[in-house]
């Protein structure tokens, strides 16, 4: 069972991996279209620049499930896979239905092949035979099963849209805690998917919240060894300005060494650091169209001010959390013993 569910992880990862420069591209461009004015205007350039953010975003569910099917079935799951995911947008079904049709077309693929075939028609299998079966076979079952998909995920689309206040709180304070508890291990990469899909729906703000969990952890446990040097090790406080820089850059891993040599407060730091940051981000409005790019792209989110605002707080709650629960290391405390 464990490994069921790894190998579903890694075939979701590699279609989120493949999709996510669709989606960097769709929403730079779309919140340049935005800021341009194009949210008001019925015509002209702006608004063209707009609708062509919404039709790049349009293509993230049919590359996600291209290649989820890749994963899967290598090569010949590309097109099945594909034709599933535009299924799944056409009908409604979304980033849900996206990963439905990704693994059903890539274990449908991995059955074709093992299709028994006369010998001079194997060379078929591949450019006909796998194509065409595969397609149709998945556009049938994903026209069958992705009606009350797409019934729950405009259920789940509607329920987010329709969230403020405290509820939004929550939503943010759950998306920031998964993003840090393992930064970049299977419960952070959940939270970043359903971030992700939410895209394609166009909501914005659970992607905020995603920020905050990714880049206060290492930023946060950078400040940490200027608040309080003597908890930390001396390769700890060196590593503290590249470990800013990837955090800042958007890249979670940068807290890991920290937490390995201090598990049990390092951990709990981040979590309540970047839960608190990120309900305080949803809580003030702030939304991200762009699910990578760290700091560089914070111009294009919504109400980038108010994140910030809730990104610094995050990271200084990490910081004095972090220092006051850290004992002094046993490296200080030698220097101690030796000066006494």
């Amino acid at each position: 069972m464990k490994r069921i569910v790894e190998d579903a992880k890694t075939h979701l990862m590699t279609g989120v991996s493949y999709m996510l420069p669709f989606v960097v591209a769709g929403g730079l461009i779309l919140t340049i279209g935005l800021l341009l004015g194009g949210g008001e205007q019925e015509a002209g350039f702006a608004k063209k620049t707009v609708d062509t953010g919404v039709l790049i975003f349009s293509l993230m569910v049919p590359v996600m499930a291209a290649y989820m099917a890749y994963s899967i079935s290598d090569r010949p799951g590309i097109a099945p896979g594909m034709v599933g995911g535009l299924i799944a947008n056409e009908i409604g079904a979304g980033f849900l239905g996206g990963i439905v049709a990704g693994f059903i077309a890539g274990y449908i693929v991995n059955a074709l092949k093992k299709l028994p075939m006369h010998r001079y028609f194997v060379q078929l299998k591949p450019i006909i035979v796998i194509p065409l079966l595969g397609a149709g076979a998945v556009a049938l079952l994903m026209f069958i099963i992705g009606q009350p998909i797409a019934t729950l995920s405009e259920g789940l689309e509607g329920w987010l849209k329709s969230l403020s206040g405290g509820n939004l709180l929550v939503l943010g304070l759950i998306i920031g805690a998964m993003m840090a508890f393992d930064m970049g291990g299977p419960v952070n990469k959940v939270a970043f998917a359903f971030c992700v899909g939410m895209l394609n729906q166009e909501v914005y703000y659970p992607m905020a919240a995603c920020w905050i969990g990714i880049m206060t952890p290492p930023i946060g446990l950078a400040l940490a060894t200027r608040i309080a040097p003597k908890k930390f090790t001396s390769a700890e406080r060196q590593s503290a300005l590249p470990t800013t820089f990837m955090g800042a850059s958007g890249i979670t891993e940068g807290a890991i060494p920290f937490a390995v040599s201090d598990p049990l407060r390092v951990i709990p730091s981040i979590v309540v650091g970047s839960a608190i940051g990120g309900a305080l981000a949803l809580a003030l409005g702030a939304q991200a169209p762009i699910p990578s790019g760290g700091v560089f792209v914070l111009p294009f989110f919504i109400k980038p001010f108010m994140f910030v605002i809730a990104f610094a707080v995050g990271i200084v709650v990490t910081a004095l959390m972090t220092a006051f629960l850290k004992k002094p290391t046993e490296e200080e405390l030698s220097i101690t013993e030796e000066v006494v």
